[in-house]
């Protein structure tokens, strides 16, 4: 996990990045009006933009375990907290969000957990299992992706209703080097303590994410 060296390349390169967020939207009654918003892990401010433009609220507070404050307008946020989301103090909020950060954590249970008992209403995606699977199989380097039913279940302990949709994005490269490079400028750099002769082997054009996305409801 690199994203503080890279946060300059980032909006560029995060190309999957962005289509999720926009999808992510589409989880979300455009047409309530909330009071307190917190986005979790809100790196340089993909889907706070969008929740900007196109939600009702109150007040909107950003989280991050980077200090990111220099991409923002300080006209967008109320509050941002710099903290790793498993530590934070959370407070009561109408609606809790988050784009492709949850699978960062540690130990999601605990976060859902956390989560459960200061909003009634989540909504999230995450990268599920099999995402950047050509990267596991050259380098043998990946998070713990969990699959969308180990997710769901262990949501339903915590929230009532749970709607959820899967998706998968697949990017073509140049050149394999070229991948590696947009993995590199996106914060995902696991793969660079491999040896020279393993990353110039690397064979594959393509890179596979896999996005699952729920909407959580008490």
């Amino acid at each position: 996990m690199n994203f503080n060296k890279q946060f300059e390349n980032y909006d560029y390169n995060a190309i999957v990045q962005k289509e999720v967020a926009k999808k992510l939207l589409t989880f979300i009654d455009k047409s309530k009006k909330y009071d307190t918003i917190l986005e979790l892990g809100c790196g340089t401010g993909i889907f706070t933009k969008i929740i900007k433009s196109n939600l009702i609220f109150s007040s909107l507070d950003l989280n991050d375990i980077f200090d990111t404050t220099n991409y923002f307008d300080k006209n967008i946020y109320r509050n941002f907290f710099i903290a790793n989301m498993e530590s934070f103090q959370f407070e009561n909020y109408s609606l809790i969000v988050s784009s492709s950060a949850f699978q960062w954590a540690e130990n999601l249970e605990n976060l859902i957990k956390n989560i459960s008992k200061n909003t009634n209403e989540l909504v999230f995606s995450i990268y599920s299992k099999g995402n950047l699977i050509e990267i596991f199989n050259h380098f043998g380097v990946s998070l713990n992706y969990k699959d969308s039913q180990e997710i769901l279940n262990i949501l339903k302990k915590y929230y009532t209703t749970v709607k959820f949709e899967e998706e998968e994005f697949t990017l073509n490269f140049p050149t394999p080097l070229k991948a590696l490079k947009h993995l590199k400028e996106t914060g995902v750099t696991g793969f660079s303590t491999s040896n020279y002769s393993k990353i110039k082997s690397f064979n594959s054009n393509i890179l596979t994410y896999k996005v699952s996305y729920f909407s959580c409801k008490n």
